[in-house]
């Protein structure tokens, strides 16, 4: 079974991928003028006291010059930055730059440099057409190991649907066989002295196996933020069966020469929700019928999951669906947006959302509150139950988003839950809790003298609301916090 939104590849390791070399730019001038290395001064915000900000760091990418004086680079090159600069090969000057769009999900981010001696002497690179499986490719990028120019070779090995590590977001992506490396990240394959790809991940413990960013993806993201916003790629908000098993496909009705796939769940308040519903067999999308196995013809001879169409979408555009429906075949068309998920994967450049009561430290779950757990080490160290809900959990009326209370800073108020931690929270004084906001209101609108926070599993905290709002200014001073939550919460 698939789900859409279900977390695969989760041991794909996050690094860059290596760039080749190769062509020349036209009109002579050196191709490796175009590209360039990205030094990135961030600040990641820390999820287990997210009223501050974590240490300062240093990281390096790669990245290239693309028409209209911008740099195309990946997104968690410049992700939580401070401060960016960019230096071209052979030029010992570094240049300011600023961050002008940024694509996170799609792991693109477009720079500029307001200082315009950075451009003298450089020919942009334009955007290839989508390259092909034994098609040879050129990366070109600054990977660790050294600081001059690194240019390698390969071929294209594969095309599919993968996920990409930076947020978890499945999408269109190319194997190459080349050396990926960190440092490697942002920086351009090209193909016939074109951009043929972006490179942005490699996987662990594999050799010489590395991927890029196509052009299809790359253009929608240029296009996606002509207007200075990034909307992101549309999602059906589906969960699918394939229905390669005969007499599975003959108890849902279908004919012999009819193929698709078959729905297990619809999200709630996603793109399908209210026009498709479990059930429900999509014999084609955009008029290409769906295998069995949930694949569509692709470049010729190939196959890619049906999916694949939404690459070409925006949000507000619509997809065309031919359905069974108890033994009708009916015509549906989607109205396209972006899917929000019950647990956020996705959260860059933004400090994270808690609130503070009776001393518990409260936040949305989020897999950036998993990846505190013991670093890159995270999927083995973090708690079971919240992993669970990661890869499980679906927003319903009931609950559309998983709220945790994390820890309890320690009180007089409070005596007796000191231990307690990560626990799930469900309702407060026996309502449902919809999400963080909605737990809040319930909070602060009690008239009731004390506040029950019933949890998953069971658990109860209760606390005398009165004395949990006197004791709200000495918590706070006490451990240095400068507000009960966060400014996205005020």
């Amino acid at each position: 079974m698939r789900r859409l939104g279900l977390i695969i590849g989760i041991f794909i390791a996050l690094a860059a991928a290596a760039p080749l070399a190769g062509a020349r730019a036209k009109m002579g001038v050196p191709m490796e003028r175009a590209v360039v290395k990205v030094i990135t001064v961030a600040s990641t915000p820390s999820y287990v006291q997210p009223w501050q900000s974590g240490m300062q760091s240093q990281q390096t990418g790669s990245g290239a010059v693309i028409e209209g004086g911008r740099i195309l680079t990946n997104a968690h090159v410049v992700a939580n930055q401070t401060y960016v600069q960019v230096q071209r090969q052979g030029d010992p000057t570094k240049y300011t730059a600023k961050v002008v769009a940024t694509g996170h999900e799609c792991d693109l981010a477009i720079l500029e440099v307001e200082d315009e001696k950075f451009y003298k002497g450089v020919q942009p690179l334009d955007i290839g057409k989508m390259p092909k499986i034994r098609d040879k490719v050129a990366a070109y990028g600054f990977p660790i190991g050294g600081d001059k120019l690194s240019i390698t070779e390969g071929v294209v090995s594969r095309v599919e649907l993968g996920r990409y590590s930076h947020c978890w977001k499945n999408l269109l992506l190319v194997q190459i066989d080349a050396a990926i490396n960190p440092g490697n990240s942002g920086g351009p394959v090209i193909k016939d002295g074109k951009i043929a790809g972006v490179a942005f991940q490699g996987m662990g413990g594999a050799d010489n196996v590395g991927f890029m960013i196509p052009p299809p993806v790359i253009l929608h993201f240029l296009k996606d933020v002509e207007d200075g916003q990034y909307d992101g790629f549309p999602t059906l908000g589906i969960g699918f069966q394939e229905l390669e098993n005969e007499y599975h496909r003959a108890s849902l009705g279908m004919g012999k020469d009819q193929t698709g796939i078959l729905l297990t769940e619809v999200a709630y308040q996603d793109s399908s929700w209210e026009l498709l519903k479990a059930g429900d067999v999509i014999l084609s999308v955009e008029g290409q019928d769906i295998a069995n196995d949930g694949t569509v013809p692709f470049e010729g001879e190939e196959r890619i999951l049906f999916p694949y169409f939404l690459t070409f979408k925006y949000p507000g555009d619509k997809a065309n669906l031919k359905i069974l429906r108890e033994g009708k075949e009916m015509n549906v068309q989607v109205p396209l947006k972006t899917g929000q998920a019950i647990i956020s994967v996705c959260e860059y450049d933004v400090m994270p959302t808690y609130y503070v009561f009776g001393g518990m430290v409260f936040s949305p779950l989020s897999l950036n509150y998993l990846q505190s757990f013991g670093g890159g080490m995270w999927w083995n160290a973090s708690p079971v139950d919240l992993k669970y809900h990661l890869i499980m959990d679906s927003a319903s009326p009931e609950r559309e988003q998983v709220v945790i209370m994390q820890y309890v800073l320690a009180d007089e108020v409070n005596v007796g839950y000191h231990a307690m931690e990560d626990m799930i929270v469900e309702t407060v004084n026996g309502e449902s809790v919809t999400d963080l906001k909605d737990m809040i209101q319930k909070i602060e609108s009690s008239t009731a003298q004390y506040v029950e926070i019933g949890a998953e599993g069971g658990n109860k905290i209760v606390l005398d609301a009165q004395a949990a709002r006197e004791a709200l200014p000495r918590i706070l001073t006490r451990y240095r916090i400068p507000a009960d939550r966060s400014d996205d919460l005020k």
